[in-house]
């Protein structure tokens, strides 16, 4: 009895320690950067079919560049916005969230990225967009930072959070993933 009650808060003291508490932690947004200079790699590959390179197509790449303290996170979800000016009206908001796990205090980088499909479709550049970013540790928002070339300050403060899903790709469902596999962050996989 005493053996298993010993063991039992041991295990707990362990998972304790192991997560930080949100009053702990803190997080800061140095950066978010809207890239239109971002095409798809090429790679040289060796097969027993006939594949070959597509052709390098321009990508939008947004990033976020921030810096975590005061410990170790379980899980930071990250979700990034992207509103297209059409001139008149706006006609592309976009939010994705990724959920990142295991990040270690320090400076880190996130992405996400427009397809070429939709770089095409609508002819955008980088100047055409705004961004925001909006970090939360346990539900909880701990920053948040926008771009204001094209919106009025507050724009991601609307309803664009609910924006259109699916569209803006995290770095693991797209070609970049191979050539920096390990300079992300570890993704959570959902499902």
């Amino acid at each position: 009895m005493k053996i298993r009650t010993g063991i039992a808060a041991g295990l707990g003291a362990l998972v304790l320690a192991g997560s930080t508490a949100l009053a702990e932690v803190r997080v800061e947004i140095n950066d978010i950067k809207i890239e239109d200079t971002v095409y798809t790699p090429y790679y040289q590959a060796v097969t027993e079919q006939d594949n070959e390179q597509g052709a390098s197509r321009k990508w939008i790449r947004l990033g976020v560049y921030f810096t975590t303290e005061g410990g170790w996170i379980d899980e930071l979800d990250v979700t990034q916005m992207a509103l297209l000016d059409c001139g008149s009206k706006s006609c592309l908001a976009l939010a994705e969230t990724v959920n990142y796990i295991n990040i270690e205090p320090g400076d880190h980088v996130v992405y996400v990225y427009l397809h070429p499909s939709y770089v095409k479709r609508y002819d955008i550049d980088g100047f055409d967009l705004d961004s925001a970013a909006l970090l939360k540790v346990d539900g909880e928002l701990v920053a948040r930072k926008e771009t204001n070339r094209r919106f009025e300050k507050g724009w991601s403060e609307g309803d664009i959070a609910a924006g259109a899903k699916g569209y803006l790709l995290n770095h693991a469902e797209t070609p970049f993933w191979f050539i920096n596999y390990d300079f992300q962050e570890i993704i959570k996989r959902q499902k």
